[in-house]
């Protein structure tokens, strides 16, 4: 299992990648990157947020629907609604079904806000 500070990294690292290959993609016209960037960037979602369970004491989720459940415990109701977002803008329409809605770029932009506070919230 790894550590916060581990998934926090995996987070940014996940969240760089992801964002230089969406862009990349778009700017090329290249479907297939923009895919992988939306699904790396939602992953950034999810190691940020177990980061921040893990921190809380919480034993790492085993699904979506688990993390959701915990983050409403432990009272991250914004998480929620960001990954609820990611969810569907990034896994589901921009990397399943290779849709990019108007809504993706705000919610890569809400997602770089998980992880921000993610970052202040495992430092205390």
């Amino acid at each position: 299992m790894a550590k916060a500070r581990e998934h926090l990294k995996s987070a940014e690292e996940f969240y760089a990648l992801g964002a230089k290959e969406y862009e990349e993609g778009r700017r090329k016209g290249d479907l297939t990157s923009v895919r992988e960037g939306c699904e790396k960037i939602f992953h950034a979602y999810v190691e940020a947020t177990d980061a921040l369970i893990q921190k809380s004491g919480f034993p790492e989720p085993d699904s979506h629907g688990a993390r959701w459940e915990i983050l409403d415990k432990i009272g991250q109701r914004r998480l929620i609604e960001i990954g609820d977002s990611a969810f569907l803008y990034l896994h589901q329409y921009g990397y399943y079904v290779g849709k990019v809605r108007p809504e993706v770029e705000k919610t890569m932009t809400d997602v770089k806000e998980a992880i921000d506070q993610a970052r202040k919230e495992i430092a205390h």
